[in-house]
């Protein structure tokens, strides 16, 4: 491939980019890895916890339309992260859509608040202990790697957060 650079033609390689690329996100994958498993045993050796749940706060990435983001999470991202969330132990996975409403600006202002997310997704786990096992085995360490990777196609990762919590149910 060729690009211009100070008036001149210059050739890059490619391949050689992309094998970096493919190098640094297995590297990162590995540590990933290595650091879960040195605390398999330190998960093991604490006392069972309660069910938790992962939750995110999501933005589409900003080349995406709502409706385009919604039906890629949902139909798209939605059926296959099922199947990379039960590899790691989850036995439950919500999406929860934001509204397209006047309502949001309202409620923003009442509030003092910033504009809303384009939506929540919960995925619930037995325990702490069960999320890190499942995440420290190779299995567990490509299915989350499967579902960062298809998060690039809908999600604006940089500006998501995502974080354990527990669940305090207070009313109903």
């Amino acid at each position: 491939m060729s690009i211009e650079k100070d008036g001149k033609l210059t050739e890059i390689n490619v391949e050689g980019t992309r094998s970096r690329r493919t190098f640094v996100a297995g590297a990162v994958t590995a540590g990933v890895g290595a650091f879960l498993a040195a605390r398999v045993q330190q998960a093991s050796a604490e006392p069972s916890s309660d069910p938790i749940k992962m939750v995110g706060a999501l933005w589409r990435r900003p080349d995406l339309t709502p409706a385009q983001f919604y039906d890629y999470w949902l139909n798209q991202h939605g059926p296959y992260a099922m199947e990379q969330i039960k590899v790691l132990g989850g036995y439950r996975y919500v999406q929860t859509h934001g509204l397209d409403s006047s309502i949001n600006s309202v409620l923003a202002r009442m509030h003092g608040t910033g504009e809303s997310y384009d939506g929540l997704v919960e995925v619930w786990f037995p325990s702490v202990q069960a999320l890190i096992t499942a995440m420290a085995t190779p299995q567990g360490v490509l299915a989350n790697q499967n579902l960062v990777n298809d998060e690039k196609n809908f999600m604006d990762a940089a500006r998501c957060s995502l974080f354990l919590a527990t669940e305090h149910v207070l009313l109903g």
